[in-house]
């Protein structure tokens, strides 16, 4: 059976907010639960608490990944982590591909950002069956064109459904709804961002003009 991960963002050493790693655990519940069939997820705390942050990767941003399946929680790594840097995304349809588990298998996600790659892109925006989905390692979501205050809609059927996406749709910040990729040539949205447990809302932005349709 698949293993999962679970990806944790540590700043200088801390743990995000309660709220925060709430979300990271209802993930791990649900997967337990759905996929693996179990009563109760894994201990999340526990994992933490057992395999703390090295005293060296104490500064600065570091990402947590967390190894687990349905005979527990089987590694915690810690690796230094460095935002990426996104000039540009290809439109890429894919009808099949799914995603709503966090597998560490991201076999057909990597041959997407691959293609993207040989296109001269930064990733992949991945289009499954007509409407938008995500990136290969964000959720994504678009503003509409001269809102004010700014709305911001993301795809209400994403590959993933990731905790940042969760945080941000119970602050209301994004607004969940389905967007074709019909939306993206229209002039309906004017800038687009990437957002996931380990960048931010508005870390990681573009405008919808460097959206790449082959």
């Amino acid at each position: 059976m698949c293993l999962c991960v679970e990806t944790i963002k540590i700043t200088d050493g801390l743990l995000p907010t309660p709220e925060i790693l709430a979300l990271h655990r209802e993930r791990m519940d649900r997967t337990c639960r759905e996929l693996y069939g179990l009563s109760a997820g894994w201990d999340l705390s526990a994992a933490l608490a057992g395999s703390p942050v090295p005293s060296e990767l104490r500064s600065g941003v570091v990402k947590c990944r967390i190894v687990y399946g349905p005979s527990g929680i089987g590694q915690v790594e810690y690796l230094p982590y460095t935002q990426p840097r996104i000039a540009s995304l290809l439109a890429v349809e894919d009808d099949e591909i799914e995603y709503g588990y966090k597998y560490c298998d991201r076999t057909r996600l990597i041959i997407l950002h691959d293609r993207a790659a040989e296109a001269g892109c930064s990733d992949a925006l991945v289009i499954r069956q007509g409407s938008v989905t995500d990136t290969t390692f964000c959720n994504v979501a678009f503003r509409v064109t001269g809102s004010f205050p700014e709305l911001w809609h993301t795809p209400s059927e994403p590959l993933l459904r990731g905790t940042m996406r969760e945080y941000l749709i119970k602050q209301g910040t994004v607004v969940p709804c389905n967007i074709p990729v019909s939306a993206l040539r229209s002039g309906l949205y004017d800038r687009i961002a990437l957002f996931n447990a380990l960048n931010g809302f508005g870390s990681l932005a573009l405008p919808v003009s460097r959206i790449i349709f082959p």
